[in-house]
């Protein structure tokens, strides 16, 4: 059976055994506004499977059960057993929420759909903490739990977090961060620049460190988090470094992008101080521009290196600079810019015309498809590509040694799609899917705008979770198989595609985590076109246990 485990808070404490009764046996709604208890769903089982052998309502999630004792005797076994608790409850205010839980064995915490605590796995009493950006008013808090053998604990608090409701800043008068902080403040912003003085009184002027703290919501996508820092510095997002330069340096701008999922994520940056001037600042957005524009890093120098010295978002790559500047401070020669955007198409062949002076490159979805990396007065090179349906990456580069610069990209309307091609996605006709439901996860993106993932599985258990596309062709030949990879999401390096053709299997391996919005190709076969032929997958990967994702969105067939 699968268990979930993440890194968390989490401190062994001593059980203080207080046995608190069962509320009254009562079958009732789930978690409406306005009704003070908790739906608590008991399942003989510890996967919370099938029917529940007791549905109650429960005034708390406080409960104690000595080893050899039931949460319900007659109702619920002794051991193995499991509880998914669910409310709705009215936050008084806004920002920082921290919920505590001590569990004995697993426990995952969910508000709005939102994990706040996932410790999924088998342990002592413990105590995880977790905390979640919250708006006032009213959310929905799901609590899952499982205790396998022994005792069961299961005790839920949750209070605001009112002491910092920006950044927590712990200051420490060491630079490794070791011991106990000599001061602890709310701080606004990350943005300081102490010079040759102290960040306060309690704190050394040199040779010191700070770890700043904060839970933020963030829309779904990718995003770069820039520090400027004299020294070092780390940057993590949840349990990702993202930022990694922790080392003497003067003021150095350094940038990290990570792709993230809606919803709250914890931000952790900790800096240090040597000696001299003392600076640290942290900001971060969306790695990709609006909709619609370019985002535009221009360098003062011709090799794209170091950080951008100016940054904006430019409507259309499509300038004449003559003999002039792009602007501030970039000089009129030596210099390069770098520009990405995401852009939705239909499916068809598509044009890619560059016309530069001087050097310039173009990728599609990470592929290299223009390479002018040269001097050259203005001179065109034109590129074709097939595109599937959805969106797609898109990068330029291009450098200005010495004289005149401009630089224009034209993409020109694709062609209709492939006659006779076929796209089944996860909700379409022609999809089927299996496993245990409690590991199946919606997620936003893909073809159709929303897909399916799970955590990768083990070899050796039963139950694991599948998908199949069967498409309906018109004509039997060669299709060229595509499987469609919303960015984000897919993690694993072995997704293992068994395509069913022409009454024969061929397995076809595939890295997910490669890909980001992009059709993945997975090779050419033969179909007889005669119904019943199909691409499976499933969440067996030959991994490491649980340590990967696999996403299952669309699959397209191409006539070839």
């Amino acid at each position: 059976m699968k268990k979930l485990g993440f890194g968390l808070v989490a401190i062994v404490i001593p059980l203080l055994v207080v046995l608190t009764p069962a509320t009254t046996i009562a079958q009732g709604p789930v978690g409406p506004k306005g009704v003070a208890t908790w739906t608590g769903e008991y399942f003989n089982n510890i996967a919370l499977t099938g029917s529940p052998a007791l549905a109650r309502d429960d005034a708390n999630i406080d409960f104690f059960w000595p080893e050899g004792t039931s949460p319900a005797p007659g109702y619920v076994n002794v051991n193995n057993y499991s509880v998914r608790w669910t409310r709705s409850i009215n936050f008084t205010s806004a920002g920082n929420w921290i919920f505590n839980f001590v569990a004995d064995d697993g426990v995952r915490i969910w508000v709005d759909n939102n994990i706040t605590i996932d410790a999924w796995y088998d342990q002592a009493p413990t105590l995880h903490t977790g905390t979640i950006v919250l708006s006032a008013g009213w959310h929905t808090v799901r609590v899952e739990y499982y205790n396998r053998t022994l005792g069961g604990t299961a005790r839920l608090t949750f209070l605001p977090d009112s002491s910092y409701p920006d950044w927590k800043g712990e200051y420490f008068a060491n630079q490794t961060l070791a011991g106990t902080p000599v001061l602890t403040r709310n701080d606004s912003s990350i943005n300081f620049d102490w010079g040759t003085g102290s960040p306060d009184a309690l704190v050394p002027a040199d040779h010191f460190s700070v770890r700043w703290t904060r839970t933020l919501l963030f829309i779904a996508g990718r995003w770069r988090f820039t520090t400027t820092t004299d020294d070092g510095v780390r940057v993590w997002v949840d349990s990702t470094l993202v930022i990694d330069q922790w080392v003497d340096q003067p003021p150095t701008v350094h940038t990290g992008e990570i792709d993230l999922t809606g919803g709250s994520h914890l931000v952790k940056m900790e800096y240090y101080e040597n000696a001299g001037g003392a600076v640290a600042r942290l900001t971060f957005a969306p790695a990709m521009p609006p909709i619609g524009l370019w985002r535009g890093e221009y360098f003062d120098n011709i090799s794209l290196s170091g950080a951008p010295v100016l940054v904006r978002d430019d409507p259309d790559i499509n300038f004449q600079w003559g003999a002039g500047s792009p602007g501030a401070p970039i000089p009129p020669d030596n210099f390069s810019v770098r520009w990405t955007t995401r852009r939705t198409f239909a499916s068809g062949n598509y044009t890619f015309s560059i016309t530069s002076d001087d050097g310039s490159r173009v990728w599609v979805d990470g592929a290299l498809l223009i390479d002018a990396w040269y001097d050259r007065p203005p001179t065109t090179s034109t590129a074709a590509r097939s595109l599937g349906f959805g969106p797609h990456d898109l990068l330029v580069e291009f450098y200005e040694h010495g004289g005149n610069a401009s630089v224009v990209l034209t993409i020109e309307t694709g062609s209709p799609p492939t006659p006779g091609e076929v796209i089944v996605d996860d909700r379409g006709a022609g999809w089927t899917m299996g496993g245990p439901s409690a590991y199946w996860h919606n997620a936003l993106g893909g073809i159709g705008g929303q897909c399916l993932w799970t955590f990768n599985n083990s070899s050796s258990i039963p139950d694991y979770n599948w998908g199949r596309w069967a498409p309906t062709l018109l004509n039997a030949g060669n299709y060229e198989v595509f499987a469609y990879i919303p960015h984000g999401l897919g993690t694993t390096l072995n997704a293992r595609y068994s395509i069913f053709h022409d009454q024969r299997y061929d397995l076809a391996m595939r890295s997910q985590a490669l890909y980001a919005d992009q059709w993945m190709s997975l090779g050419t076969y033969y179909f007889n076109a005669l119904g019943s032929e199909n691409v499976f997958l499933s969440d067996i990967t030959y991994e490491c246990y649980l340590c990967r994702k696999i996403v299952f969105d669309a699959v397209r067939f191409s006539p070839r």
